[in-house]
């Protein structure tokens, strides 16, 4: 049985129990350090195991992080053996002193003395000890932890790292760990020198990305044991900040007294050069946009994570050739003590106690040596603004100290709102409490607002009045339709003092309203108008009070037909009219016989001859009457019989009425045919079309009826 292969199981089986639930983190980390440190290659197997089991989702993250960070500080703590220590003396002992620093004003200084507020080197990192973070102070720190005795062997490591001698000299061409292969200097700062290195393992595995950026920290910044500790504990929490616009930060370690820090390659150039180059005189803010979006969601993403960057500059951001920003140098920045309290793990020291800062991008609660919050990041990140928008620093680099003892206003910026200005002036203010709070604060400041979102609420606001218009003029037209309405049906009540002087006026009105609401009205208030016809009627009608205008009741009556109005009691009032002016025509036809009889009157002249008994006087001559009487009958002569009455006007009402009738059934309206055919009868009775109507339709109707069904 393979001896490697009984380590791997253990660890396998306590990563089933903790995934389980089975066995406490604590037991599980305490086995881990009982066991001790592996070989190098046993090493990097059990990480790649345990990154295999996260994605098969055999392990959590979270778990697996605790894993990871305890058998990296084990595989730290391991003491390399002192003859394979190899002592190289630096490549330029120049390259971070106080005098090269002044050459290159964005180069990192690690040096103990100077004030941040110091002219001539505000645009410089400095990374020195803070009295308020004493190591001796650590202990009375909210959330810290004192070490466990792992941690004391890896801070130990790092110190006799620290104490050693110039390290071996760094140069194209050396292998790392027997793992990463310099290929070439790319780039050369305070902190150290970055080398593109060919990842050898990635090779092995046929990766098709073997590159990876290699920062080689200097002799200086490798003198402070505790930045070294701290570096390396933020950098493996940097490790979790996966985002887009954020450098990945894969490992830091050691190779004897070489410390260097492996990160994602970017293929591309630092913010510093691209101002410098291409922004020298400023750069439009759509065209910027790109880059200030990018780096604003990079310090999100870290702040929502609770890490503050702690020194963002242009230098520390790298564009792609896309012209994607992405941020880098976690490794200084400093994790929020609330993030110590979400892991578990309060680092005894941190990146906050180093004092590491560019007194030209560092706030003013920086310069003081308050505790780093997001809010420091907004203000480095509004000078890069401002230096991207205008090609200068707003306050000409000199510390926020400086600027705000001098009086100094940021400038204005030439193409800006005044709502963008204002958002940029509050993220470089000096108090903390005037200051932006956060990137999102700062993205939605400077974003353009957009035609439809500057007039989108005006036109909201403006539809909403239109519809609140829209809807009073319909509820108000609707208003004073109802009150027409009622106005037309009130001149109708004969008692109202205003009622229709005529029917013209009445009917007139009612053809004024559109048929639905004459339906309506009809079905509502139907006999209130028939009232007045009839009285109307009667107005021009009534032999009681020898009232016989009947071309007045046939205008009333063609107005009535025009609107077709369903009015039973006028249509039976029509028919006696009828009738009523059939018999009066009649009377005076009689009269009219009598007046051209002969006069009998001796005084008259002779008129023809008188006729005895049984004859009668025609054509001058007496003419024998005719006689259904027996002979010798002396019972006075039967009178005349009485001309027929003159039937063809009736008929002609009939007909009408009979017409109209049909009309109404045909529109299913079979009460009203019922009506008409009833009225028709009554002018002219045993009308056999007026019967076969009447007859139709009461029996449509009692149909009709039989099929209404009530749920």
């Amino acid at each position: 049985m393979n001896p490697a292969a009984a380590p791997m199981r253990e660890l396998e089986h306590a990563a089933a129990a903790l995934q389980a639930g089975e066995t406490a983190p604590e037991a599980v980390l305490d086995a881990l350090a009982a066991r001790g440190a592996r070989p190098a290659d046993a090493h990097q197997q059990e990480l790649a195991a345990i990154a295999g089991w996260v994605a098969d989702g055999r392990l959590a993250a979270s778990l697996a992080d605790l894993l990871v960070a305890r058998l990296r500080e084990l595989q730290d703590a391991q003491v390399d053996d002192p003859d394979d220590a190899t002592v190289v003396h630096p490549l330029h002992t120049s390259t971070c002193s106080p005098a090269a620093a002044g050459r290159d004003p964005d180069a990192t200084v690690v040096q103990p003395g100077p004030q941040p507020g110091a002219p001539g080197d505000e645009d410089v990192t400095r990374v020195q000890p803070r009295a308020s973070s004493s190591p001796s102070s650590a202990p009375e720190r909210t959330g810290t932890v004192q070490p466990t005795l792992s941690q004391s062997d890896s801070a130990d490591s790092w110190k006799r790292v620290a104490e050693a001698g110039p390290a071996d000299q760094v140069a194209v061409g050396r292998m790392l760990k027997g793992r990463f292969l310099l290929e070439k200097e790319i780039g050369r700062g305070g902190m150290g020198v970055v080398f593109l290195a060919r990842d050898e393992r990635k090779v092995e595995a046929r990766d098709r990305d073997p590159y990876v950026a290699v920062k080689v920290l200097n002799d200086e910044f490798r003198r402070h044991p505790d930045s070294l500790i701290a570096l390396q504990r933020e950098s493996r929490r940097s490790q979790s900040l996966a985002h887009d616009n954020i450098v990945r930060v894969y490992d830091f370690d050691k190779d004897g007294a070489t410390v260097f820090m492996t990160m994602e390659y970017v293929d591309g150039c630092d913010l510093k050069t691209l101002i410098r180059e291409r922004a020298y005189g400023g750069m439009p803010l759509r065209q910027a946009w790109p880059l200030i979006e990018g780096m604003a969601l990079a310090l999100k993403r870290a702040h929502d994570a609770g890490v503050v960057h702690s020194d963002f500059k242009p230098g520390n951001v790298m564009v792609t050739r896309t012209g994607m920003p992405k941020v880098f140098d976690f490794g200084i920045a400093r994790a929020g003590k609330h993030m110590g309290d979400q892991v578990g793990e309060q680092t005894v020291f941190d990146a906050g106690t180093l004092g590491a800062l560019t007194p030209a991008y560092a706030s003013l609660e920086m310069i003081r040596g308050k505790e780093p919050t997001p809010s420091d990041d907004i203000y480095a990140l509004g000078c890069v603004t401002f230096e991207l928008l205008t090609g200068k620093h707003p306050f000409d680099k000199v510390s926020a100290e400086v600027a705000m003892k001098q009086g100094r206003k940021p400038p204005s910026v030439p193409g800006l709102t005044k709502r963008q200005c204002q958002a940029l002036n509050d993220a470089v203010a000096f108090s903390g409490e005037g200051r932006l709070k956060s990137a999102d604060q700062l993205l939605e400041g400077l974003r353009e607002i957009t035609l439809r979102e500057r007039f989108g609420p005006l036109l909201a606001y403006g539809a909403l009045a239109v519809a609140v218009l829209a809807i009073g003029a319909f509820a108000g037209m609707r208003y004073l339709h109802a009150r027409h309405v009622n106005q037309i049906v009130a001149r109708f009540n004969l008692d109202d003092p205003h009622h229709y002087g005529n029917e013209d006026l009445a009917l007139g009105a009612l053809g004024s309203l559109d048929e639905s609401d004459r339906q309506q009205l009809m079905l509502a208030h139907g006999d209130v108008i028939q009232r007045y016809l009839l009285a109307r009627l009667d107005a021009y009608w009534n032999p009681a009070k020898g009232l016989y205008d009947y071309p007045r009741v046939q205008h009333l009556f063609a107005l009535r037909e025009r609107l077709q109005l369903y009015l039973p009691q006028v249509d039976l009032r029509r028919a006696a009219i009828e009738k009523e002016r059939a018999e009066r025509q009649l009377a005076a036809e009689k009269k009219t016989a009598a007046a051209n009889a002969p006069a009998t009157d001796t005084g008259a002249q002779a008129g023809p001859p008188a006729c005895p008994a049984g004859t009668a006087p025609q054509d001058g001559r007496c003419v024998a009457l005719a006689t259904d009487r027996e002979p010798g009958d002396r019972r006075s002569p039967a009178p005349a019989p009485a001309p027929a009455v003159d039937s063809g006007h009736l008929q002609d009402v009939a007909l009408k009425l009979t017409s109209e009738g049909e009309r109404n059934f045909a529109r299913q309206n079979y009460s009203a045919a019922i009506a008409n055919a009833q009225a028709a009868l009554a002018v002219k009775p045993g009308d056999a079309r007026a019967q076969r109507l009447l007859d139709k339709a009461k029996r449509a109707q009692r149909q009709a009826m039989n099929s209404i069904s009530i749920q």
